[in-house]
């Protein structure tokens, strides 16, 4: 009788050590399948972040280009009321 129930308690054990090593491994495809997603979101999230930033860059240097057309435009202008004043002051003091 004692071979008959430690028989049963030996193969009680070996069932669940068995299922609970197969339960664990599923936790684990579960826990890598969940990692993988992650980490396909995170360099779709890399990628579109490096693509705002080439646009920004872009939208940036077209601004610093502008700022520097309307400079020079400026200059350009003062520079052409400065002369136009000389002249009115070298006439002034002609006549």
């Amino acid at each position: 009788m004692k071979k008959v129930i430690l028989a049963l308690v030996f193969l009680f054990t070996l069932n669940v050590a068995f299922v609970s090593c197969r339960d664990t491994n599923k936790e684990t495809e579960n826990a890598t399948e969940e990692t993988s997603e992650v980490q396909k979101e995170a360099e779709n999230a890399a990628e579109e972040a490096v693509k705002e930033a080439a646009e920004i860059e872009k939208e940036a240097e077209k601004a610093v280009k502008e700022a520097g057309e309307e400079l020079d435009k400026s200059l350009e202008k003062a520079v052409n009321e400065d002369k136009k004043e000389e002249t009115e002051t070298e006439e002034e003091q002609q006549s």
